[in-house]
């Protein structure tokens, strides 16, 4: 800022520097339908709805935030009021309405926040404004942006004129959410729905700009701008702007992590390099290094899961396209896929999504995220065990070195014994070669020195020697049982025992509970338990239970000889108790304590059973 003094009058003038720099979002803002970028199906039936001459009246742009509805309005309102439109459906640019557009003089075009003008009185001045015919041009255009803040009486106030307008009249309303505008409002427009930009589209525009501006950017640090842009291409220049302010001409990937706080994807190849080789050390080391840099457990367990998706579809040739990442990046991928087997990453994005789903109740997060990284350390060899032939197999030492066999040469062979029973199976001599047939084909077996050699049988051998031990156990099993003394259940114990599985079911099966405290059960001498009932319905309801109330029975008292009969007769004895009724508890009462009866009567009470 500098100091001037007037000569006539002697004030002071003070002049300000005028600033020259505009963001690359409002320098590089699409002025016509060739510079839209990603919203192709919007474009193409815009343009022939303007070459056709089949313009609705109003129209409705939706989609997230930065991806161009505004943008398109603009260019809409712009080439239906060129006096000169071209046969590819762009403006001229050199006529006078276009002439005012581009200068924000036009007085055609009129351009509304919703977010600050959303009353009725705001509604009522723009229908009172639309009743004029404008002055030059073929049509006023309004265009709406954020239209979903307009009130509920606004959007009332508003619905006459959007449906029927006047022909010279066009509305274009843009939104970012679609949900909170009401149907009525839907009904009466067109309705464009803008998608999110893709990371491909929006690194070629940011090649352009890098070229415009005289800028070395690599394609990593393009995609990675790209990539957290999410969707939206004002995100991606404004990003691009700040990675430029912090490096200037040159841009680098290592720029774009250390500006923009990104988790670094060399620790994931690392990392991975450490499972494949089973290294834990190395794998906690580096998940200490990304803590120490200030990321959460949950986005190294995430950012994991990615990397691990991205092999995996590397896998395939035809999967490919599925990445938006450098070639750089997807050549390292392809590398790291030939190490890695398919059934290892899909093992291990199970125990990432496990790990991602427990990680917020886990009170100690980052030993929860080291047990993940250890698991995953071995996962590899028991996928390798698994698919060896499902033999268990102790984890792996890698410190620990494994002696190799001396193979002597092979010099005859020997025919194969057919064996029917594992019994008759031949033990295995001393001789330099073995020569097995499985299944019609001959394989031969070195020997190996100091290394014992089995003879590996037949399916249906193994089945057979299982069959037989199995029927010897249980004629075994049968000769204890018949040649083991009985044991005698004593009648205390077992009403113990009868009273405890009342009160365990007595919760859920509160019924079954009120019929074994009414039954009346006898026990003799030869463990014959006899239940007495009063109905067939009861007998039905304890014998569904049977099996249950047995196993409790046996756990109870330790003892499996006996058993258990249900016989239904009216018993009437003393000995037998069943639970009173409501009203036969108040009338006990009553009996005991006088006084509750003449308390009732005193006070007026009456009695629900």
């Amino acid at each position: 800022m500098c100091q001037i003094r007037a000569f006539e009058t002697g004030q002071i003038c003070y002049l300000y520097p005028v600033q020259s720099f505009v963001v690359s979002a409002r320098k590089y803002r699409p002025s016509s339908w060739h510079d839209v970028i990603g919203q192709d199906q919007v474009v193409v039936t815009l343009k022939n709805a303007i070459k056709n001459n089949h313009l609705a009246q109003s129209f409705l742009f939706c989609g997230p935030r930065g991806v161009g509805k505004t943008t398109c309005a603009r260019i809409l309102a712009k080439t239906i009021n060129c006096e000169n439109i071209q046969e590819n459906g762009e403006a001229c640019n050199t006529c006078e309405s276009c002439s005012s557009f581009n200068e924000n003089a036009s007085f055609n075009i009129h351009e509304i926040d919703a977010a600050s003008n959303n009353s009725v009185e705001d509604i009522r001045s723009l229908v009172d404004q639309v009743r004029y015919a404008p002055a030059s041009g073929k049509f006023k255009i309004y265009i709406i942006d954020e239209v979903h803040m307009l009130s509920a009486s606004a959007f009332n106030a508003f619905l006459k004129t959007l449906e029927e307008p006047p022909l010279y009249v066009k509305f274009i309303l843009a939104t970012t959410e679609k949900h909170k505008i009401i149907p009525t409002i839907l009904s009466r427009c067109q309705i464009f729905d803008f998608n999110r930009i893709r990371i491909k589209d929006m690194t070629q525009q940011l090649e352009i700009i890098c070229k415009n501006e005289g800028i070395d950017c690599t394609d990593e640090a393009m995609h990675l701008i790209a990539q957290k842009a999410d969707g939206a291409m004002r995100d991606a220049l404004s990003i691009f702007d700040r990675i430029t302010s912090f490096s200037g001409k040159s841009i680098t990937a290592k720029d774009v992590i250390e500006n923009l706080n990104i988790l670094d994807y060399e620790y994931f190849f690392k990392i991975t390099d450490a499972f494949v080789v089973e290294d834990v050390a190395a794998a906690l080391v580096l998940f200490d290094e990304v803590v120490n840099k200030g990321f959460d457990g949950d986005i190294f367990i995430n950012g994991l899961a990615e990397h691990f998706r991205n092999i995996l579809v590397c896998k395939d040739e035809s999967t490919l396209k599925l990445l938006d990442t450098s070639e750089t990046v997807i050549e390292r991928y392809k590398s790291q896929s030939n190490l890695i087997s398919a059934s290892f990453l899909l093992s291990g994005l199970n125990i990432l999504n496990s790990t991602d789903v427990n990680y917020r109740a886990s009170k100690n997060k980052r030993l929860h995220v080291e047990l993940a990284l250890m698991k995953l350390c071995y996962v590899h060899s028991a996928v390798s065990t698994l698919s060896a032939g499902g033999m268990e197999k102790k984890t792996p030492d890698l410190n620990e070195k494994r002696p190799i066999a001396n193979i002597k040469p092979i010099s005859t062979a020997v025919k194969p014994t057919e064996t029917n029973n594992i019994s008759d199976i031949p033990t295995v001599s001393e001789e330099p070669v073995k020569k097995v047939r499985v299944e019609n084909s001959t394989i031969i077996t070195p020997q190996l020195e100091s290394v014992e050699t089995v003879v590996i049988p037949k399916k249906t051998d193994i089945r057979q020697a299982i069959k037989k031990e199995e029927d010897e156990k249980s004629a075994a099993l049968l000769t204890k049982t018949v040649e083991e003394p009985l044991k005698v259940i004593s009648p205390e114990m077992f009403f113990i025992v009868w009273k405890q599985y009342a009160d365990f079911i007595r919760k859920d099966q509160n019924r079954v509970a009120i019929i074994m405290d009414a039954a009346a059960v006898s026990i003799n001498e030869t463990n014959n338990i006899v239940v007495r009932l009063e109905s067939n319905l009861e007998a039905n309801i304890m014998k569904e239970m049977q099996n249950d109330l047995r196993e409790f029975i046996k756990d109870g008292l330790e003892n499996n000889q006996f058993d258990i009969s249900f016989i239904v007769e009216s018993v009437k004895s003393d000995k037998i108790k069943r639970p009173y009724t409501t009203q036969e508890k108040y009338k006990k009462m009553e009996e005991i304590n006088p006084l509750i009866k003449e308390l009732k009567e005193t006070l007026g009470f009456e009695l629900d059973y």
